[in-house]
């Protein structure tokens, strides 16, 4: 447990640096289809727990859905960005100890890949369980994941660079075999005198096959398990970049 926590906090140390930019490098992220998508999916009002909340932007637009949101993530400067949006009911916590009762949740979800930053499917076990757990009966969980597919033919070899507000953007992506994808970030930050600063970011997402985390999913007692190519109700296939799983409790 003490090797997977540590390996966690490589995701914790990651978006705890970015959380400054983080909102102006996602500045184009469509988060309202995004959210409408997640409400298509749940059908219920409830109270929601989302996992990797990060700067808070799915939560406040459920929120304002009337959806009872409550919040958590490992990175603290993610949570004080999503603190000034009127996000309020927000831990500072781990995907593997949560901090809640069990049977607290009607809904959990993790949104934009957050559970790629899991590292096996062992850790995944720990972390589904603890899903399990603060879920009431009847409970829907719903999550997203980037697939090992688009490790390969979308993130692979990508160099992509962009200006956005106050900043210059250098995006990296490389595929290391069999099933993991470094995304490296370099930000150029706009001084004054024509001086820039320069800022690293780097960091390891896990691809799972689809069928290994329906496995997972059923092992822990998950039922009504549904897999969509993500933001449709299409059936995914490995080779869709990104997928939506649904399950029940």
């Amino acid at each position: 447990m003490r090797k997977n926590f540590m390996k966690y906090l490589r995701a914790k140390d990651f978006f705890n640096k970015i959380a400054k930019f983080y909102d102006i490098l996602m500045q184009d992220m469509d988060y309202k289809e995004w959210a409408y998508y997640i409400d298509e999916i749940i059908k219920k009002k409830g109270k929601v727990l989302d996992l990797g909340c990060g700067t808070g932007n799915i939560s406040k637009i459920l929120k304002e859905k009337n959806y009872n949101i409550f919040g958590l993530d490992i990175a603290i400067n993610m949570l004080k960005i999503a603190k000034k949006k009127g996000l309020k009911n927000i831990v500072n916590a781990s995907f593997y100890k949560i901090p809640f009762k069990s049977e607290s949740f009607d809904i959990v979800i993790s949104i934009f890949d957050s559970l790629n930053n899991v590292k096996d499917l062992n850790e995944m076990k720990e972390v589904f369980s603890e899903i399990y757990r603060v879920l009431k009966i009847d409970g829907i969980f719903t999550f997203d994941l980037n697939t090992i597919y688009a490790f390969k033919s979308y993130w692979n070899n990508l160099i992509r660079v962009e200006e956005r507000s106050n900043i210059f953007v250098i995006w990296e992506g490389s595929y290391i075999s069999p099933n993991s994808c470094i995304l490296k970030i370099t930000i150029f930050q706009k001084l004054k005198n024509r001086l820039y600063k320069k800022h690293n970011f780097e960091i390891l997402e896990v691809g799972f096959h689809i069928d290994s985390i329906i496995q997972l999913l059923k092992s822990l007692n998950f039922r009504d398990i549904i897999v969509f190519e993500h933001l449709s109700f299409r059936k995914a296939s490995e080779k869709n970049y990104r997928v939506q799983f649904v399950a029940k409790k």
